[in-house]
């Protein structure tokens, strides 16, 4: 059977990815989707076992990937960002060892009267899941934090600081981190 897209391009499946494969933006692109495909089967997951108890996918500029909801009213409804950890290269390091990944909060482009709006607002999404994937080659594995406490940015108090430290699956996890988006909702709904 021929997917949509080898009709629609002509091209085989294995030409298509081999075009993805050979373009540096199309890679980053694709990866951007895997992360979100696996966090989406995260979320369905917890659907199923009634910790969320709906959600939504979104696929719109200047909107969260997700929407979920808990059981109780008095929770949510949670907006969920997904973002990759940078390259191989990149990771906070001391004496040549890494000791955390780096991931970056902010949008592709600003517009053109206001340099500000490439940064996140702390009221666009509540939860970031970070994907791993770049730096484990396991793209199911995930970080996840509430986004009040991520850093400002030091120049737009309002905004969301660009960089940030994730710690490395390798060590004990402590809040404001959690390697389960299970265990961060458990910490919202025990406050």
């Amino acid at each position: 059977m021929i997917h949509p897209l080898e009709k629609k391009y002509g091209l085989s499946a294995s030409e298509l990815l081999d075009a993805i494969n050979r373009r540096f933006r199309a890679k980053v692109t694709l990866e951007g989707a895997v992360a979100e495909v696996h966090l989406g089967k995260h979320i369905m997951a917890l659907h199923q076992t009634g910790i969320i108890s709906h959600y939504e996918e979104h696929d719109r500029d200047a909107y969260p990937d997700y929407t979920i909801w808990l059981p109780s009213d008095s929770h949510g409804p949670y907006r969920v960002e997904c973002k990759n950890v940078r390259d191989a290269t990149e990771a906070y390091r001391v004496k040549g060892h890494i000791v955390a990944y780096k991931v970056e909060t902010q949008k592709t482009r600003a517009s053109k009267n206001d340099p500000k709006s490439r940064f996140y607002k702390y009221n666009q999404f509540d939860i970031l899941a970070v994907c791993l994937g770049k730096k484990t080659q396991d793209w199911t594995e995930f970080m996840y934090i509430e986004t009040k406490h991520l850093a400002k940015h030091s120049h737009y108090r309002d905004r969301i600081n660009v960089m940030h430290r994730v710690p490395l699956q390798s060590l004990t996890i402590n809040p404001p981190w959690h390697n389960s988006l299970e265990d961060l909702i458990k910490g919202i709904l025990h406050g």
